[in-house]
């Protein structure tokens, strides 16, 4: 569960289509937006939050950037309709289906290992901080 190297290159292979990682480019940010509106119970801070000591164990900067993402979508969330979490939710996978069956051909990975529920926004994350 802690050896993200590992983690990532067994995510890595799931992934190897530039079209899939598109994809999820888009699905998984929305798909963790729902997760952040819907752990917001009763209090602005979501308890989602509370995986973030894993991504600093990880690594600092991964740790850094999905602080700031699950901030942001913390706010953005207080500011819209409930059901917006709902369809975020649902389009975010069904970006997933469609990258993993049009470009992949196979499985999403955390239908073999859950960790990948972690692992997924570090990938596209770290996708995103490469390319900055």
């Amino acid at each position: 569960m802690f050896d993200y190297d590992r983690l990532s290159a067994d995510y890595a292979t799931y992934h190897r289509t530039e079209g899939n990682r598109r994809a999820h480019a888009i699905g998984v940010p929305l798909i963790v937006f729902a997760v952040v509106t819907w752990t917001q119970i009763g209090s602005f801070f979501p308890l989602a939050a509370l995986v973030l000591p894993v991504y600093f164990l990880w690594s600092r900067r991964l740790g850094l950037v999905m602080t700031a993402f699950i901030a942001v979508c913390a706010v953005v969330s207080s500011c819209l309709p409930a059901w917006t979490a709902g369809a975020a939710f649902i389009i975010g996978w069904a970006f997933q289906i469609y990258g993993h069956r049009a470009h992949e051909k196979n499985s999403p990975a955390l239908l073999d290992n859950l960790a990948h529920m972690l692992i997924g926004p570090a990938f596209v994350a770290e996708g995103l901080i490469g390319k900055l």
